[in-house]
This record gives structure tokens, sequence and C-alpha cells, in this order.
């Protein structure tokens, strides 16, 4: 596995930022239950997501891990180990899906989907 592998928690297979979706839950006492799934494996009880292709831009990073600090957190070694994984997509100087997703978006459109096409999940099934 290189540096910029992403693993979904749920099928243990790779995953493309694109694809990636961080979830949780949160309530009363806390946020609980991080996960970084493909978006059709996120957890059901799950009542919070954010898509991985907005938390590779680095004010999309920022924004996400200030407002975590703004809660209290049940566990916090899953959302450690989430926000570990995404760093390197975040720090590198050349990051190509905050670039492609910045161009699609300037055409209003979303990266890896054709205009006039709705996005679907391909791990929808698993």
């Amino acid at each position: 596995m290189t540096e910029y592998d992403l693993v979904c928690d749920r099928c243990g297979e790779a995953l493309e930022v694109e694809d990636a979706v961080v979830s949780w839950t949160a309530g009363d006492g806390g946020e609980r239950g991080f996960a970084l799934t493909h978006a059709g494996h996120a957890p059901a009880e799950a009542t919070e997501r954010t898509e991985g292709r907005q938390l590779v831009w680095p004010s999309g990073y920022l924004r996400f891990v200030s407002e975590r600090l703004g809660h209290p957190v049940a566990d916090p070694e899953p959302l450690r180990a989430i926000l570990w994984a995404l760093a390197p997509f975040v720090m590198r100087h050349d990051n190509p899906t905050e670039m492609d997703s910045m161009r699609a978006a300037s055409f209003g459109q979303r990266l890896g989907v054709k205009p006039g096409k709705v996005p679907s999940d391909t791990h929808a099934g698993k």
C-alpha cells in the first residue's frame, strides 16, 4: 500500500477519494462511530456525512477538523485515523483531486460525472 491509498472501513477494498464518504453519528453523548467508506457502505445508523472529495481540499479539511474540535468525540481513534489517512492528499502541492474538482465545478459539474447524468454509487450493491 502506498502513501496515497485509502481503504474502505467496511469492505477493506481500495477507495478512491471521489468515492469516499466520512460518516458518523451525532448525539447527546458526542460524536461517535466515524467511518471512511464507499458511499454505499456508510453505516445505516450514521446521522452525519461528508464527501471525501471535499475533505482533500485544504479549506474543506480544515473546516472539517475545526468543526470536530467544537464537539465532544466519544471515541477519537477512528477520527484520528481518518484524518491521518486524508492528510497526504491535502498536503500534496499538486493535489490532482482538488485541481480536477475545481475544473469540473467551474463548468457547474461534478468530477467524473458526464453532463446531464446523475452520479451513481458503484459500490451500493455490496
